[in-house]
């Protein structure tokens, strides 16, 4: 039940060919290197409204289109699962989602994640929420037996999504981010803000939190999780993979091309701490073990 995982990272640009190009080359390089399934970043396709380019106007949704046909056609070729960031348009007057396609060997677009914790404020008028519409629903499928899920980038935030995904069985994430492509100054002033955080060496907040909650959301639902960065310059931190005990088993270079493979093994002997509460905590009993009735425990004020 295990599989082979490529965990790829690039330059995402507001160039859809550009993009197209690297995921394709990305793409025969997994597969080349013996990959079930190859997990690219947020946006990865389309660019990432609000910092690779300004907005969707005047956005060209044909390209991106003819452009995922292309994909999935490769994957087809190929044989190779692909979970692709990218951009979903809606009707005429919605802001589009902010996705990732679940296309299965065979080139087939089997399910759709769209991010449902978009960053921004309560009105919509910035961050994500000033560009894209959140989404609604889970995406849970299997490849080779292993029972999979997608998150992207802000969900992270959200642990009750990582819960969710526990109680459905899911072994394996695919958690897709964007943290990189900022400008020098915004990238300046972001690491103005935080400075060198003692215990991980991060500069930044995506350095230190983004990182930091994927080894929690691991150890605490016992999950593998693959998190693809774009690795365009200036990026927060490199592409990597967790596994369930919340040891990141490797990560490539920063802002450098490239993918990481990893073999995901459900059945492999890894420590859980958790695992004979896990299931209670998540049904609302919060203690491990049986609870005393007695007046000293009552007595809180006591000695």
């Amino acid at each position: 039940m295990s599989l082979t995982l490529a965990t790829a990272q690039f330059a995402v640009s507001a160039d859809i060919d550009a993009n197209l190009a690297a995921i394709e080359r990305l793409m025969r390089q997994a597969r080349a290197d013996g990959a079930d399934a190859v997990h690219f970043p947020e946006a990865a396709l389309s660019g990432y409204a609000g910092v690779d380019f300004a907005s969707f106007e005047g956005f060209d949704w044909a390209r991106l289109e003819a452009a995922t046909r292309r994909v999935m056609a490769l994957a087809g070729e190929l044989g190779l699962w692909t979970i692709l960031g990218s951009a979903h348009p809606l009707s005429e007057g919605r802001k589009p989602h902010n996705c990732a396609y679940v296309i299965d060997a065979s080139g087939a677009l089997v399910d759709r994640y769209d991010k449902r914790f978009c960053a921004g404020d309560v009105a919509g008028l910035t961050g994500d929420l000033a560009h894209y519409t959140p989404g609604d629903h889970f995406a849970v499928f299997e490849i080779n037996g292993l029972r999979c899920g997608v998150l992207i980038c802000h969900d992270y935030r959200y642990p009750e999504l990582y819960r969710a995904y526990h109680r459905r069985g899911v072994r394996l994430m695919f958690h897709g981010f964007h943290a990189g492509g900022l400008s020098v100054e915004r990238f300046a002033a972001m690491q103005a803000d935080v400075g060198r955080h003692h215990l991980t060496g991060g500069t930044t907040l995506p350095a230190i939190t983004m990182p930091a909650g994927m080894i929690a959301s691991a150890s605490n639902n016992n999950l593998w999780i693959s998190c693809p960065n774009s690795a365009a310059p200036k990026s927060c931190w490199p592409s990597f993979v967790v596994r369930p005990d919340g040891v990141i088993t490797g990560a490539l270079e920063p802002e450098t091309e490239g993918v990481l493979l990893s073999v995901i093994d459900p059945d492999a002997a890894i420590y859980d701490s958790t695992v004979a509460w896990r299931d209670r905590a998540i049904d609302g009993v919060l203690h491990s073990g049986e609870v005393a009735d007695d007046p000293r425990s009552r007595d809180r004020t006591g000695l």
